[in-house]
């Protein structure tokens, strides 16, 4: 985080070194008649502004001319050098000028001629110095400027870009025609001017001129590679080459032009690994190579007579450690080498940069504690954000930084107390201190009324008990920020209205009350916001003070248990962008909704209970979150969604009941990424539009859980974008689309719990980037071999296939590729499973990168918007807005899975997290010892299938399992001791197999209670209750059979019951006989039995076994 002026002061500073404008020394000799004639002529010629003039509107017929502002003469009287900069002239005739023919120095800069340069120029050849930059001309260059071959110095930048129609272009005559003849040149500045050529053709035409000392040449269109011939100038001391497409490596020939002491390479799409040589040069002061993301390289050693004072890498890919010889560069006053992928510690010998005034380091991978600055008397900016730097904050640091305007040490893992000393830095204005792990209290702070501290940013620590009254007492205070802490206590708002100059407030996620009914009793104004957090703040109410907040652009009330109804003032805030009401109990919206002019693009009202149709007013939405509530169905002003919100980039509406078919015009939205319409009662087809062409930038796609019916339309295109795609719990029949494959960045695929009939869709391999693949319960069936398709799974992490008809071994060579599953480093990877919805990789949000996928319309409209605001801070907005886990950041997708037979949803899916499921299939053989080689799986499911053979000992290589199930089977042989070793293991369940011998002792196997044995006739031990004796013990065996009843003593016959037995007796024998006797009637007969028992009873369920070379299936008691 930056203050505007102070960042725009040090990008501007090598400019500093160049001389844009020449001295006019006064003579005493009078001017001649004629020349003070030429001169009021000019005057009266020109259109300008006489209320803002400081030079034309002093000249008159009374005076001297070479007395006159902006005049100079030689001894003889002539006019030698006229400078009418900034003089706000407008346009006019230029004639009279053109016959001073004694001119050699001419200053037009920063004036709006809005015409082109006239050719006339050509009559002042004694002009030696020219400057017309930024003076309003446009158009070609004329050639016979050309001609003018005394000019030491020529300006003819400007900074419009070459694409402005108010800029100047250099066509006929082109870049070599037009310098041939300024043999004297010595400075170039054509900065902006539309020269549109290629790498050889201006390189060698500047490279004539052999006296040039200063070339300027930034946003010109320029193209690359820089060619040799640059090396020709020797006298070269500056370079500024920023913002043209060079795209080339930076050429080592540099580091020979031993005077070059300014090198600019802004922008300029430069690629390859940075000479060292050049940051070595010992003249060189002034290095900038921002802005190249394709740019490598690293810090060289400095040696101790390095002449740099200002470096430049920011937002390029230099890494490596920042050396400890950085101390030797003692005229350092400009440090940025922000957003780049630097690492290590920061060497104690910064402290030594005693000349420091700016230093960003911001956005890099910094390790280690934070080192002294206390002897940077002149430093005046200090960023350090989103690094790792840990350890205290000693308040030494700081000690006589009484220059120092902003502290950002954001994003880091800083510990301990916060030192109030560092309020009182007496010219601090921006401190910034969030997302750290601050904790205790927060201790109050003398003289704070006096304080210039503008912004204050403690968000995201860990800082307890009361807010100190201190901080609301800071009067120059515009931003406050103190949400996601442990405060306490309780904050009346009545309380900010001493903070006048405050327009944003977040107060959210602590434990506070806030109490709002005190604003309005005192009478006094309450400052007007522009930005307000008060979430978890236990309002129970919308604050009534808020009616008059009309400047707001942010508002977020959610989780404040406010219930009924949305009011309809709220919808009509002129300049809101942004507001959160989620996680509270409204039930309704206020209308009317029709003729607003929203300008909302962002609205998240989520988990209410809000019912009915659902309002889409805001013309300008980018992200909608109605999930979570009770609605209908959805009203729009323009009759159809696609039509109402055109710039939509996500759209949730999940969980709701939402009814009838899925509205088509939704494809109309070109920008949409994010859509999910899961968990609602929607019918019918799946639209085809939404996985044609028309939808090639959606990356999510949920229409999980609905009813979905038809098949899966096989219209995914060759520019499918999709990364989540989860179609779970529909009615979906027919089979995985191929041209699914086409989905090239696929990392989420959730088809299960449909009526698909298909075999393995083995094309998915194709597709290395999934993680995450469910099949479950469908119908899907044969073998999962993939032996023929080239591709692999290495990202695979989550695999669900249970509950279909797949038969067959399982094959090995599938699980050869699963390499995720196979690494034991999974522990430390607490991140979830995500997505950005971004095309662009951005380190952080900001306003440019949130505008890259927003439309045209809707990016001019936020930037008119949020213009009151400057930049820095709607980048910290913008974070803090978007930065949401289900907001235009990123998604984290969630899944369920089954574990004992109960459905758990992982609503974040750890990357860390992985889970088989092959239950509920016919798969036999041996379980593969592939499998025994996934260290990194967590949940492993073979259950109710048919393998056999013995559990492999190897088991106990899977160190990191937690959930195991392989009840079922037809497994045999002991329980390998190695599965006692599995430290992790909380469930297990090894039932109904035919395991035999002492269930192994240990911790961890005796934690399980007798029913993860059950089933077994030939276990024995602990936790059993049956011992193990010499001869074998036995286990829980099956259910016994029915006992035969003990005959009666008595030798009575009764006869009234002799008719019905004899009768039950000759019908049973009829039915049964046949089922002794013919085993076609028998094998008949126990299936439909089967069959029927499986349907009326759920505690049973169908086990595969093979005995003597032959598969039976038969019902056992299920285990859970």
């Amino acid at each position: 985080m930056k203050t505007t002026l102070i960042l725009w002061f040090y990008l501007l500073l090598p400019l500093s070194l160049l001389n844009f404008t020449f001295t006019i020394n006064i003579v005493t000799s009078q001017c001649l008649g004629h020349q003070q004639s030429l001169l009021l002529h000019l005057k009266n010629g020109l259109i300008f502004n006489p209320a803002k003039s400081k030079k034309l509107i002093h000249w008159n017929h009374t005076g001297d001319c070479c007395q006159w502002k902006g005049v100079a003469c030689s001894t003889k009287g002539n006019v030698i050098a006229l400078d009418i900069s900034h003089e706000f002239i407008t346009g006019g005739n230029l004639t009279s000028l053109f016959k001073l023919q004694y001119l050699q120095n001419l200053n037009l800069a920063y004036n709006e001629f809005h015409f082109g340069i006239n050719s006339e120029f050509k009559n002042l050849k004694n002009l030696r110095y020219l400057n017309l930059s930024n003076a309003g001309f446009m158009g070609q260059i004329p050639t016979k400027i050309s001609h003018l071959s005394n000019l030491e110095t020529l300006d003819l930048s400007t900074t419009f870009t070459s694409s402005s129609q108010h800029g100047l272009k250099l066509e006929k005559p082109n870049i070599v025609e037009f310098v041939q003849n300024f043999t004297r040149i010595k400075e170039l500045y054509l900065d902006g001017v539309a020269i549109s050529a290629k790498g050889e053709e201006w390189c060698h035409a500047v490279s004539s001129l052999q006296s040039l000392q200063v070339l300027s040449m930034s946003s010109s269109n320029l193209s690359g590679p820089l060619d040799p011939s640059l090396t020709k100038l020797q006298s070269l001391s500056v370079l500024q080459l920023d913002h043209n497409n060079l795209s080339s490596p930076v050429p080592d020939y540099f580091g020979n032009l031993s005077g070059l002491n300014t090198l600019q390479l802004r922008s300029c799409g430069l690629s390859g690994v940075f000479p060292k040589n050049i940051l070595q040069l010992p003249s060189l002061q002034v290095l900038d190579v921002s802005d190249n993301q394709g740019l490598h390289g690293s810090l060289p050693n400095f040696p101790n007579q390095a002449s740099l004072s200002h470096l430049n890498l920011s937002h390029t890919n230099f890494s490596g450690p920042i050396p400890d010889t950085i101390g030797n560069l003692k005229h350092f006053s400009t440090l940025d080498l922000s957003n780049c992928q630097f690492n290590g510690t920061l060497p104690n010998s910064i402290s030594n940069l005693a000349q420091l005034v700016y230093l960003d380091l911001s956005f890099n991978n910094l390790t280690g504690p934070l080192p002294s600055f206390n002897r940077s008397k002149a430093l005046r900016s200090l960023l350090l954000n989103h690094n790792y730097l840990k350890g205290p904050l000693p308040s030494t640091h700081f000690e006589g930084l009484i220059n120092l305007v902003s502290i950002d040490l954001g994003d880091n893992s800083l510990d301990g107390r916060v030192p109030s000393s560092l309020f009182n830095l007496p010219s601090l204005q921006l401190l910034s201190l969030s997302n750290n792990r601050f904790d205790g209290q927060l201790d109050e702070f003398p003289n704070s009324s006096f304080s210039l501290i503008g912004m204050l940013d403690l968000s995201g620590n860990s800082l307890q008990g009361r807010i100190p009254l201190s901080i609301f007492q800071l009067k120059r205070l515009t931003f406050l920020e103190l949400s996601t802490n442990m405060f306490n206590g309780t904050i009346q708002l009545s309380m900010i209205q001493g903070l006048q100059k405050l327009t944003t407030l977040d107060l959210s996620h602590n434990n506070l009350s806030v109490v709002a009914s005190a604003i309005d009793d005192n009478g006094l104004p309450f400052p007007k916001l522009q930005n307000l957090w008060l979430a978890s703040c236990k309002l129970g109410t919308f604050p009534s003070f808020l009616r008059n907040q009309t400047t707001l652009l942010y508002l977020d009330l959610s989780n404040n248990q406010i219930e009924g109804i949305i009011p309809n003032w709220i919808w009509r805030f002129e300049f809101l962008t942004s507001l959160n009401l989620s996680h509270n109990f409204l039930t309704n919206l206020e209308g009317l909704f029709q003729n607003l002019s929203s300008n909302l693009f962002y609205l998240d009202l989520h988990e209410n209970q809000l019912q009915g149709p659902a309002p889409i007013f805001a013309k300008n939405i980018v992200s909608l979150d109605y999930s979570n509530n009770r609605f209908s169905s959805i009203i729009t002003p323009a009759g159809n969604i696609g039509n109402s919100i055109p710039g939509a980039i996500s759209i949730f509406l999940s969980d709701n009941s939402f009814h009838g078919k899925i509205d088509e015009s939704i494809c109309n939205i070109s920008t949409l990424r994010v859509l999910d319409l899961s968990h609602n009662d929607f019918v019918g087809k799946i639209p085809e539009c939404l996985t044609g062409r028309r939808s090639s930038s959606l990356k999510l796609l949920s229409l999980a859980g609905n009813n979905l019916n038809g098949q899966i339309s096989d219209t995914f295109s060759t520019s499918c974008a999709l990364r989540f795609l989860d179609l779970n719990g529909n009615l979906l029949k027919g089979s995985v689309p191929k041209s699914l494959a086409n989905c090239q960045n696929l990392q989420v695929l959730n088809v299960g719990n449909n009526q698909l009939m298909d075999e393995f869709p083995c094309f998915l391999k194709k597709i290395y980037t999934i993680s995450v693949l469910v099949l479950r319960s469908n119908k899907f069936y044969g073998q999962i071999g993939c032996s023929n398709v080239i591709g692999n799974w290495e990202r695979l992490q989550i695999v669900d296939v249970a509950d279909n008809n797949f038969s067959g071994t399982l094959p090995t060579t599938l699980f050869q590729s699963w390499k995720a599953l196979m690494s034991d480093e999974d522990i430390s990877r607490f991140d979830h499973l995500s997505f950005d919805i971004y095309d662009n990789k951005i380190s952080s949000v900001n306003f440019a990168a949130i505008t890259t996928i927003l439309t045209k319309t809707s990016k001019m409209k936020l930037a008119k918007i949020v213009a009151v605001e400057p930049l820095f801070v709607v980048d910290h907005l913008l974070s803090h807005v978007y930065g949401e886990v289900t907001s235009l950041r990123r998604y984290e997708a969630s899944v369920t899975i089954v574990i004992k037979g109960q459905k758990r949803k992982l609503e974040k899916i750890l990357i860390a997290f992985t889970s088989l499921d092959f239950s509920s299939n016919h798969f036999e053989g041996p379980i593969p010892e592939e499998i025994m080689r996934f260290k990194a799986l967590h949940a492993l499911n073979l259950s109710h299938n048919a393998f056999s053979g013995h559990i492999p000992s190897t088991l106990g290589n899977m160190g990191n399992l937690e959930s195991l199930d392989l009840s079922m089977n037809s497994l045999r042989g002991e329980i390998p001791n190695e599965l006692a070793s599995l430290s992790f293991l909380a469930i297990m369940n090894l039932s109904y197999n035919h395991l035999v011998g002492r269930i192994p002792t240990g911790t961890q196997i005796q934690s399980f209670e007798a029913d993860s044995f059950i089933g077994n006739e030939g276990l024995c031990g602990p936790p059993l209750t049956q011992n193990c004796s010499d001869e074998g013990g036995q286990g829980l065996s099956q259910p016994p059979s029915s006992e035969t009843t003990n005959s009666h003593s008595s030798s009575s016959i009764d006869w009234s019951l002799l008719s019905v037995e004899l009768g039950f007796t000759f019908g049973f024998g009829i039915f049964i006989m046949p089922l002794i006797l013919w085993k076609r009637w028998r094998l008949w007969y126990s299936k439909k039995v089967d069959d029927v028992l499986y349907k009326i009873v759920p505690q049973l369920d169908f086990v595969y076994e093979r005995r003597g070379g032959k598969r039976y299936r038969s019902l056992r008691w299920k285990p859970y």
